[in-house]
């Protein structure tokens, strides 16, 4: 949680060792990039990113293969709230499903969305973000992305893909048509992904029941 008062954003208390991190908003952004990043293997990942993150790297190099994975898990949970004790996947602002039933399908990426983005933080604020680099922090940035108005490039693509296509009825097929095309300029390429999948499944399951009533 972000707070005003909070005088030590960038040192993280662990094993009773004060440690000072790298936290600006372009390192924690080069983290989230490595999650994605299939030539990196996954047991070399903790390492690679504790690297990225510690400022005094003697204090990565102290710590055995186990400890370095939990003190990994442990500082993306409490400093960048991204969660990967139990599912082993990223879970931050760029979810948009609260049903635990369902996939998460994502409304941010922050690759894909880096042009909205910046243009956004332009639009809003005045900041050129390349400026910041170095500068502004992971929860600073957070804090001004979660708060873009509606009128941002950013805050429009979220706009439409978290909108809902309106039931048809006799007045508004120019709407629905329009708003259909406005979701599938802005979707994501893995949110395109689920929703196909998704849309599968539920077709699958229809042809099923079909066939059980036609067996009755």
């Amino acid at each position: 949680m972000f707070k005003l008062t909070d005088r030590n954003r960038d040192v993280y208390p662990w094993a009773g060792v004060n440690v000072e991190l790298n936290l600006s908003f372009d390192n924690v952004l080069m983290l989230l990039e490595l999650f994605e990043d299939k030539t990196v293997p996954e047991n070399t990942r903790p390492s690679v990113a504790l690297n990225m993150l510690v400022v005094d790297k003697s204090l990565v190099a102290q710590l055995d293969g186990a400890r370095k994975e939990r003190f990994f898990i442990d500082v993306l949970r409490d400093k960048l709230n991204i969660d990967l004790s139990s599912t082993g996947k990223k879970r931050n602002v760029a979810s948009g499903n609260d049903d635990s039933n369902d996939p998460d399908i994502p409304i941010v990426d922050f690759v894909i969305d880096a042009e909205r983005i910046f243009a956004s933080f332009l639009f809003d604020y005045g900041m050129n973000l390349l400026e910041q680099q170095g500068k502004l922090t992971w929860e600073e940035f957070l804090a001004l992305f979660n708060n873009l108005s509606d009128k941002t490039p950013m805050g429009i693509a979220i706009h439409y893909r978290t909108c809902e296509i309106p039931k048809k009825d006799s007045t508004n097929a120019d709407e629905r048509k329009r708003i259909k095309q406005m979701k599938e300029l802005y979707e994501l390429p893995e949110a395109k992904a689920i929703r196909e999948q998704m849309e599968y499944e539920a077709y699958h399951r229809r042809m099923e029941s079909q066939k059980k009533l036609m067996k009755r």
